[in-house]
């Protein structure tokens, strides 16, 4: 099989794992393509969880402006930023391997409410990390950073994104359905 018919069959195969694993009920693909890698072709698909805000740009505005042309420029800037940031990607092999990732998603699971105990936090981080784990997913040390969606500030702070980054540990393991379905708790 030629290099060119290769291309083509991947980039049915892609189209095909779109209409699979992203239905447009669930998610607003903004894009896909396939890419070569290690003598493989990819499918490379970025896209946005619909229903998935993690705060109102409204009620934010509301209380950070003062004025009318405050508010309006605040609330632009809050809605570009957040459809920007919750804008994911995701490379995974004709099987549904995820090969590389980058998913945005609520806090929650992450980081620490004020008012929790230390020992719950990192019970539910813990039990969090470990149904990556279980799923096949290789993960790191920055696996998650969170990024706050208005600018502006020196540290991390809400309101903010986290996003989550992995990989497969090895082919055939980490599939993108184990990996929206782990999701599910940050969306």
């Amino acid at each position: 099989m030629s290099w060119e018919e290769q291309y083509k069959k991947a980039e049915k195969t892609c189209s095909e794992l779109v209409a699979k694993y992203f239905p447009k009920d669930k998610f607003d693909v903004k894009g896909y393509f396939v890419s070569p890698r290690d003598g493989k072709f990819t499918c490379v698909v970025d896209f946005k969880k619909k229903y998935f805000d993690p705060f109102d740009c409204d009620e934010y505005c509301d209380r950070v402006s003062y004025d009318e042309e405050e508010y309006e420029g605040c609330l632009e800037t809050c809605k570009d930023n957040l459809e920007k940031a919750l804008t994911s990607s995701v490379e995974m092999l004709p099987d549904g391997t995820v090969v590389e990732a980058t998913i945005a998603g609520d806090c929650h699971p992450v980081w620490s409410d004020e008012w929790e105990e230390t020992e719950e936090f990192e019970k539910r981080q813990k039990e969090f990390h470990e149904k990556w784990e279980k799923a096949g997913c290789q993960t790191s040390g920055s696996w998650i950073h969170p990024h706050e969606l208005i600018g502006g500030a020196e540290w991390e702070e809400y309101p903010a994104t986290c996003f989550y980054h992995m990989t497969a540990k090895k082919e055939g393991t980490c599939k993108i359905d184990k990996v929206f379905e782990i999701m599910k708790e940050v969306w």
